[in-house]
Parts: C-alpha cells; structure tokens; sequence
C-alpha cells in the first residue's frame, strides 16, 4: 500500500548485451533476436544495464517468421546457472506463459493461458509485466491475461529479454518504472506505536522503502485477506514477537512459508517458541 506523493517514473531501456544465442543491435532502439548460436541451445538471452525487482516494465515484440510466436521478458538473471523467471508470449504449446528457471528442473512453466494457435507471426505485441513482491501480472495488449504469486522472491538482478526457438524476433520500445518496494510490518497493535511510528517508518524509509501496518488499509473488504495481501506482495516483512500473539506467529508462518526476507524484532532476554528460536532477531 505505498502512499508516496511521488509516483515513480518510467526510463527506456538501450543497453543490451547479449548472452546466449545470436543478437543484434540498431539504432533506432531495435533489439533483434536472429536465432540459437548452437543448435542444442534453441533459445536467446539478452541483458540490459537495468537491475530490477518491483514495478513495471513494458515492451513490444514481433516475430519476423518461424513456426511460432515467442518472446518474453526475462526477470531475475544474474548467471547462466542460477534462478530466473521469463514471462511473455509462446512456450509449451501456449500463448502465454510464466516460466521459472533452475539448475536441478531446468525451465518449468509456472502458469499459462491461451493457445499458441491464436498468436500471430508479424503482428506488434504489446507485453507489459507488473512485479509487486511475490505477485506478478502479465498483460498483453492491455488485457490481463496471467496472474500468479511465485513460491520465492523473485531474485534482485538483471532486467533483459528471452526467446525460444530459431525464427527472428524484434523487440522494441523497452521501458521500465521501479517501485518503492513495501515493508509489511507485523505486530500486535496496542502498546507498540511509538516503535512503529519512531523507529520502524523513519528507518525503512531511508532505505527507499515504503512501510505500513494492517490497520493502515482503508476501504471495504477482509482484514484477513488485506493481511495475506500484504505478506505476498511486500519485499521485506518486519515482525515484532516480543507478546506470544497467535495472530502475530500466524502472519509470520505465511511469510515464511513463502521465503519471505523477515526481520523479527524481541525484547533482549526473551524466550522464543521452539519453532522460531533459532532464528536471529
């Protein structure tokens, strides 16, 4: 729920280097994907200079010929062999996909939609991706077609481009706006504002971050939902346990859960739970 005054602005993206597979460069702000650069490696990666993990990025992609229509923003690289996300058109036989890379499963599709059938080769596709914590949105011409929450942080790293297959692709007018990411901080209500207000808000600020609490969330709705809503789509949870609040040990197994960074705040002295005690704070 970030209150900032300032809304963040949107940069193009025009420094590429390519990684795998057969790229080139234009002047006019095209990125041109021209095939695999091995046979057995039947996909492109290209990076951009930009490090990226919550907000929004938006580009445009057309595929020149080939069988299928295939490009995707890729989120999260940072080397060959460790996590990364693409998100975009094609890949297993359907029209949009989500997908999650590892060394040990290789590339595993996290979520889909629509047939590759209805994609087609030579038209403009506007692609636009929204990051907020672990829940990410995919729209495709201005309609939604994908939303999913991944099952890890997406990893801090580099911004760039993915396809698969050996036909020709062009993607261009790449932009990116970075959000402030959230802190969701988790604590039992009475007896600890000046902590929150004092400490707490003041501290994650100057990080560039934007704290708040559930009882911050206005509107019509369920507290219960607004505080799973905000578990999933804060960057950093803050958790003060000093009470044994069920609520508190509650919100705090969910964001654990999900791999949540979490910071958990206590009295000096204080004896933890059995199942939390081993966990700094």
């Amino acid at each position: 729920m970030s209150n900032g005054d300032d809304k963040p602005s949107e940069q193009n993206v025009g420094n590429w280097a390519a990684v795998i597979g057969r790229w080139r460069f234009d002047d006019g702000g095209r990125t041109i994907y021209e095939g695999p650069q091995k046979p057995e490696w039947p996909f492109g990666i290209c990076l951009s200079n930009v490090r990226f993990s919550e907000g929004e990025v938006r580009v445009t992609v057309q595929q020149n010929n080939g069988p299928e229509v295939d490009g995707r923003v890729l989120l999260g690289y940072r080397s060959p062999t460790a996590d990364y996300f693409a998100i975009g058109l094609g890949g297993y036989g359907d029209a949009y996909t989500m997908t999650h890379f590892n060394v040990v499963d290789g590339w595993r599709n996290i979520a889909s939609a629509g047939r590759k059938e209805n994609l087609t080769v030579g038209r403009l596709y506007e692609l636009c991706v929204r990051v907020r914590g672990q829940r990410i949105a995919f729209e495709v011409d201005g309609v939604r077609v994908l939303e999913h929450l991944l099952e890890m942080p997406l990893p801090y790293g580099q911004l760039g481009l993915f396809v698969w297959g050996d036909g020709t692709s062009d993607f261009t007018k790449v932009s990116v706006r970075k959000d402030p990411g959230e802190v969701f901080v988790v604590m039992q209500f009475s007896g600890f504002q000046e902590l929150y207000a004092d400490v707490i808000r003041p501290i994650t600020k100057e990080f560039g971050l934007e704290p708040y609490r559930a009882d911050e969330v206005f509107g019509p709705g369920n507290i219960i939902e607004d505080i799973i809503h905000g578990i999933e789509t804060a960057q950093i949870i803050i958790a003060e346990i000093t009470p044994s609040n069920e609520n508190v040990f509650y919100e705090v197994g969910y964001a654990h859960a999900l791999k949540k960074p979490t910071i958990l705040l206590a009295d000096r002295g204080k004896k933890l739970p059995f199942d939390i005690s081993g966990r700094r704070c």
